[in-house]
């Protein structure tokens, strides 16, 4: 019998945000590519050109939502790892862990539209998964 339940459904969870990671970053390097506003300058002279003063707003918005998954998910990751070794259940695991990453997802999205107030509604509702498992850890050593 597994003795870490949860374990299942972090992995899961740590592959789906690194896999929205690495299409965050793609889609950022094909949206620089396509603007041809580069600032670094070994970046420019790659293309022939020269440096960029500013970089396109969408290729801006795309480093903001990177700042922004850098800020949020290694929380989550510290979280979802102590419940998962103070031997959470698989179940809420699946649908904790799940539920965060699918948000984070749906975050992206709509930041990269710029969709207001579903940003908002999207960040808020991660931390309200977020701090669900955490108090589930802690229910879990009381």
């Amino acid at each position: 019998m597994n003795t870490l339940p949860a374990l299942p459904a972090f992995v899961a969870a740590l592959t789906a945000l690194l896999l929205k990671a690495t299409l965050l970053s793609t889609i950022q390097v094909v949206a620089r590519t396509r603007s041809r506003e580069f600032t670094t300058p070994e970046d420019a002279r790659l293309f022939g050109l020269a440096p960029a003063v500013r970089e396109s707003s969408f290729v801006v918005r795309c480093g903001n939502v990177w700042r922004n998954d850098v800020e949020n998910i290694p929380w989550f990751l510290a979280a979802a790892l102590a419940f998962t070794l103070l031997g959470g259940d698989a179940r809420s695991a699946a649908w904790l862990f799940g539920s965060y990453a699918a948000i984070r997802f749906l975050h992206t999205a709509v930041y990269l539209r710029g969709l207001q107030p579903w940003r908002a509604i999207a960040y808020l509702t991660s931390l309200a998964v977020l701090w669900t498992i955490v108090i589930k850890s802690l229910a879990l050593i009381a």
